[in-house]
């Protein structure tokens, strides 16, 4: 992909929508990245890296030490205590990220900051999420791929609730909080959206009934959509919160398998007919045409905004000096 000539500026551009402003406002304090690569960046992100597989090594330790992991059922026996060992990665990552931008990257941790905005942004990706992922299941219904068998109580509710709660925070804190954000300022947004969407996807095919289309298709759709929401606040909020309902409503509620991990029924236990090209197959309804065209077009509109707010950010060896960056500013 080819970054734009020249940053874009607020004057250059028309502005977003008011409202678009009013309910997901960049965040004041970021700044364009200087032609100088952020401090230890590299060592940014391989302690982001460890970070994340520190905090899954420690819950698996706990996870052992309460018995979850004895004779292989001890999961779905204590469907209540697995939930809150699962879980109990997200402040040791949410520490960790903390810890590494303030003290190895030297500056305020900004892509959690936000007071009033954080939580705004945050309930704001819980309704996109939950509208995307019932706006895909009502067009599968309508082609008659999606019928409802039972609706009930299942500890599935829970395993929704655990995949979006975990996956929101720790893939969303790793894959756009540092990834993105460093390669951003290496080679530009373009080229760091490209890149950090095929790694989610790629990162998928490790998971037990994940398909090749499927983690294609989740690079197009997610990976996509979930930068752009960072681009757009610079804050990881709104990303984090379309990730958790994206996971929590599409196997908690709906019942489908999330992203080829093997989960089941959920408040509903569901039936898919037709083509896997339709359903997702095995990958679950991420891996369907349908997700793909949804969360694909959300995600191009949301680069749009981005381009339109002047958040478009050059390769490093074509940005200006310093004290030139100072005068271009995003308002």
């Amino acid at each position: 992909m080819n970054a734009p000539a020249s940053f874009p500026t607020s004057s250059a551009e028309p502005r977003a929508p008011r409202l678009l402003d009013r309910l997901v406002p960049v965040s004041p304090q970021w700044r364009i990245p200087p032609r100088k690569a952020e401090r230890l960046g590299w060592l940014q992100l391989l302690l982001g890296i460890l970070v994340v597989l520190g905090a899954q090594m420690i819950v698996g330790l706990l996870a052992a030490a309460t018995g979850l992991v004895r004779h292989g059922g001890g999961a779905a026996a204590r469907p209540g205590v697995a939930f809150v060992v699962a879980i109990s990665a997200v402040p040791l990552t949410v520490l960790g990220y903390w810890l590494l931008v303030r003290f190895v990257g030297g500056r305020p941790v900004i892509e959690l900051g936000g007071r009033g905005a954080a939580l705004r942004e945050l309930l704001a990706g819980l309704a996109m999420g939950a509208l995307l992922m019932c706006t895909v299941i009502a067009v599968l219904a309508l082609l008659g791929s999606y019928h409802v068998v039972d609706v009930g109580w299942s500890t599935g509710i829970l395993v929704g609730l655990q995949a979006g709660i975990v996956a929101g925070f720790t893939e969303e804190i790793l894959v756009r909080g540092v990834m993105l954000r460093l390669i951003e300022g290496w080679l530009g947004t373009w080229w760091a959206l490209a890149i950090t969407a095929a790694f989610f996807g790629a990162a998928h095919l490790g998971n037990p009934q994940a398909t090749v289309f499927g983690a294609v298709a989740i690079a197009l759709e997610a990976g996509i959509l979930l930068g752009a929401c960072y681009l757009l606040t610079r804050r990881l909020w709104l990303a984090i919160g379309v990730h958790a309902a994206w996971n929590f409503v599409q196997g908690g509620i709906f019942g489908s398998n999330i992203s080829g991990t093997g989960s089941g029924r959920g408040l509903i236990e569901a039936r898919f007919t037709g083509p896997d090209l339709l359903t997702g197959g095995t990958m679950g309804i991420e891996g369907s045409v349908v997700a793909i065209i949804v969360c694909l077009a959300a995600g191009l509109a949301m680069l749009l905004a981005v381009r339109r707010r002047g958040l478009v950010v050059p390769p490093c060896w074509r940005r200006p000096p310093q004290a030139a960056l100072d005068d271009t500013q995003p308002a």
